[in-house]
C-alpha cells in the first residue's frame, strides 16, 4: 500500500495564495495586507494566514514596519541593481558550473527550454516570452547541482516580479531576447565555462540596467 502523504500546513496553501497574488501584480507593491481581510477571502483563521506572512517575509516578499502592518515588497531601483548583481553572480557561476560538467539530459533540457523560448517570441504573447525567459535561466541554475544558488535565484526571481508589470517594456523585442539567449546556450553546449560565465554575466548586467534605468525615469517623471 502507498503511504499516507500528510496533509500540508494550511500556512503553507495560504502562502501559495498570497505569493501568486503578489507575482501576478493582483497584490502590488506597497499594498497593506490585513490578517483579518486575507483569512477571510481565503476561509482560513487568522492564524495560518499569520504563520504565511512569516514565511513570506522570509522570502522578501513581505515587509513588516512597526506600529504600521505587513506590506508588499516595494523595491526602489537601487533594490533591483543590487538583485541583478545578486543575479548576475549567481548566474554565471551556474553557468560555468553546467558548461564544465554537463550531461547529455542537461544539454536536451536546455536546448528545450530555448526552443519555447523562442518559439513564444515568434508566436507568443509578452507572458509567454516572459515566462519562458524565465524558465531557461532557472534551468541552468537548477542544472548546475548547487542546490544552494538555485535557492539564491529563485528567490532573487520572486523579488524581481514584484517591482512592476515590466513585461511589456522588457520584452518590447522578443526576437532580439531570443538572438541573445543564442550564444549563452551555444557557450555551454560547447563546454566552454570561462565564456559562458562572461555571456551569462553581461546578459543580467544589461537587463538589469534596464529595469533601474526605467525605474528611475519613472521616478522622475512623478516627482
Amino acid at each position: 500500500m502507498r503511504p499516507i502523504q500528510p496533509a500540508r500546513p494550511l500556512a503553507e496553501d495560504a502562502a501559495d495564495r498570497i505569493r501568486d497574488e503578489i507575482l501576478s501584480g493582483n497584490l502590488p507593491g506597497g499594498e497593506r495586507l490585513v490578517e483579518m481581510r486575507i483569512a477571510t477571502e481565503l476561509r482560513v483563521s487568522r492564524g495560518p494566514v499569520r504563520e504565511a506572512f512569516k514565511l513570506l517575509r522570509a522570502e522578501g516578499l513581505l515587509q513588516e514596519e512597526p506600529r504600521r502592518g505587513t506590506y508588499v515588497v516595494n523595491l526602489t531601483p537601487e533594490d533591483v541593481r543590487e538583485l541583478y548583481d545578486l543575479r548576475a553572480a549567481v548566474e554565471a557561476r551556474a553557468a560555468r558550473l553546467v558548461a564544465r560538467c554537463h550531461t547529455g539530459a542537461d544539454l536536451v533540457l536546455l536546448r528545450s527550454r530555448f526552443d519555447a523560448l523562442a518559439a513564444a517570441a515568434t508566436t507568443g504573447g509578452v507572458q509567454a516570452v516572459a515566462r519562458a525567459d524565465l524558465e531557461f535561466h532557472e534551468a541552468v541554475s537548477e542544472r548546475s547541482a548547487n542546490t544552494r544558488l538555485l535557492a539564491v535565484f529563485q528567490r532573487s526571481a520572486r523579488l524581481l516580479k514584484t517591482v512592476i508589470a515590466l513585461d511589456e517594456h522588457l520584452y518590447a523585442s522578443p526576437g532580439d531576447l531570443a538572438d541573445q539567449h543564442r550564444p549563452m546556450l551555444e557557450a555551454i553546449e560547447c563546454g566552454d565555462g570561462d565564456e559562458a560565465s562572461r555571456r551569462f554575466e553581461r546578459h543580467v548586467d544589461e537587463a538589469g540596467a534596464l529595469v533601474a534605468a526605467y525605474l528611475d525615469n519613472r521616478a522622475a517623471t512623478a516627482s
